[in-house]
């Protein structure tokens, strides 16, 4: 435990860097046989392994990892379903016609995907055997993988009074609510900002290391989203503001279903704010740097999607 005492002289500074902890809802019949939570390197094998002596595998998580593991199982020879309580895939990086593509796409690779299915309970005595929606609406497996994201490790605060909410609070030099206690990475929120992504881990760290060895010394200005990733071999880019809700945004859209390509560009006043790209390397690269370049780009927005 961290004492928050002013008389505690066992550092000068301190940097909590604690990260996420996998988030697993409290679905009926967690304990069965044959149900599986990925925390570790062996929980992985210990999936793969299952996989092999199994008809059919229940992915329950719409996400990054749950579409990971689900290509991963098919490879090894399952049969995966990825159920979803969400009406779309990686609803933080694609919008409606990117989950579209990306759902066409993981089809032919003979992964299928179920939406808006809320799981309530893992059904089956002993041996897990299905599971059941809040609707009782069931579905029948022999592998049942939980992947329903991560939540940050709060646990060092909550065991020591520092302020947190979902994550641990800091302030714009990365310090917490107490003195001298710095907070980074996945398991801190600033203003009510959260991004359990890599930018956001690196920039985070950097003030607090620089605040750590000369205090006030850099601030904390936020991060422009970004992730880029391969997800079931398709190589998908997310950056900037990617859902605008205001009229004064400019959207522009390309779609090409057959060959798994979609593309979003995001301008305000003809400057690229925000952007998505899924199948192509090239026009992601292109929509990074004119986003980090801020310019005005009216004379060429209409190539901007081309490779």
């Amino acid at each position: 435990m961290i004492s928050t005492s002013k008389d505690y002289a066992g550092y000068d500074s301190l940097l909590i860097a604690v990260g996420c902890r996998p988030f697993v809802p409290p679905f009926e019949g967690l304990h069965k046989n044959n149900v599986h939570v990925i925390r570790t390197l062996d929980d992985a094998l210990d999936i793969r392994d299952a996989v092999k002596g199994a008809g059919r595998e229940i992915v329950v998580g719409g996400g990054i990892l749950g579409i990971e593991l689900a290509a991963a199982m098919k490879e090894v020879g399952g049969e995966p379903i990825v159920v979803s309580n969400d009406n779309r895939l990686l609803p933080m990086q694609l919008d409606d016609q990117g989950s579209t593509v990306l759902n066409k796409h993981l089809e032919k690779k003979g992964i299928s995907v179920l939406f808006g299915f809320e799981c309530r309970s893992i059904s089956g005595d002993t041996d897990a055997e299905g599971i059941v929606s809040a609707q009782n609406d069931s579905i029948s497996g022999d592998l049942v993988v939980i992947a329903t994201g991560v939540r940050s490790n709060t646990i060092i605060a909550k065991n020591s009074g520092i302020k947190y909410n979902k994550a641990i609070n800091v302030d714009e030099h990365m310090q917490t609510s107490t003195k001298g206690i710095f907070a980074a990475g996945d398991c801190m929120e600033y203003n009510g900002q959260w991004h359990g992504i890599i930018p956001w881990a690196t920039s985070t760290a950097r003030i607090a290391a620089q605040n750590m060895l000369d205090f006030g010394s850099s601030k904390f200005k936020g991060i422009t989203p970004s992730n880029q990733l391969q997800v079931a071999g398709i190589d998908l880019t997310s950056i900037g503001i990617i859902h605008p809700d205001s009229p004064e945004y400019e959207t522009l859209v390309s779609v090409d279903l057959d060959n798994g390509k979609y593309f979003k560009a995001v301008l305000k006043d003809n400057i690229l704010v925000g952007g998505i790209s899924l199948g192509s390397r090239k026009v992601a690269l292109k929509l990074r740097s004119l986003i980090m370049k801020g310019e005005d780009i009216a004379d060429v927005k209409q190539s901007l999607f081309d490779e």
